[in-house]
């Protein structure tokens, strides 16, 4: 399991957790509501689907993610509203995770929108298209195929 976390002076905060399994690969949305886990995931059936309380959103059939996989695929798509940011105050024990991607928190400019991304690639490709306008920081996992790519993108094109 990975962490994608702000980090400033005052320690490491949990935006999302990214988790690959014998099952399929899961994006979890932090909250702090232990009772809500909104999460999406992209089962090895090539099932995809977005999860919140017990009801299923968005199900859709894709390709298989295996070693077979081509180009890249979207697993969910995050948005952090500008000062959202700094509402994160759950921190992120790095000790729990395989991986964690620091974001620093110097990177979010006041004022302007945010995406945290995770997609899965086929290996050397690059992160799905969107309606974003720059990469901020973005960090690939290639423990297996196909690889995991977070994205953090800000902005939105005109």
């Amino acid at each position: 399991m990975y962490a994608a976390a702000i980090f400033d002076e005052k320690g490491l905060w949990l935006l999302a957790r990214i988790k690959r399994s014998n099952s399929g690969i899961y994006f979890l949305m932090q909250r702090d509501t232990p009772d809500w886990d909104p999460h999406a995931s992209y089962h090895t059936s090539g099932t995809s689907h977005v999860r919140s309380y017990e009801w299923t959103h968005f199900e859709t059939k894709k390709q298989k993610p295996d070693a077979t996989f081509r180009g890249v695929a979207t697993v969910f798509s995050m948005g952090i509203s500008p000062g959202e940011e700094a509402l994160y105050k759950t921190p992120c024990d790095a000790g729990k995770f395989d991986d964690v991607f620091p974001i620093p928190r110097a990177l979010f400019v006041s004022g302007e929108p945010y995406t945290l991304v995770a997609d899965i690639i086929e290996p050397g490709q690059a992160a799905a298209p969107g309606p974003w306008k720059n990469i901020v920081a973005q960090k690939t996992y290639k423990d297996a195929v196909p690889w995991i790519l977070i994205t953090l993108w800000s902005g939105l094109a005109s």
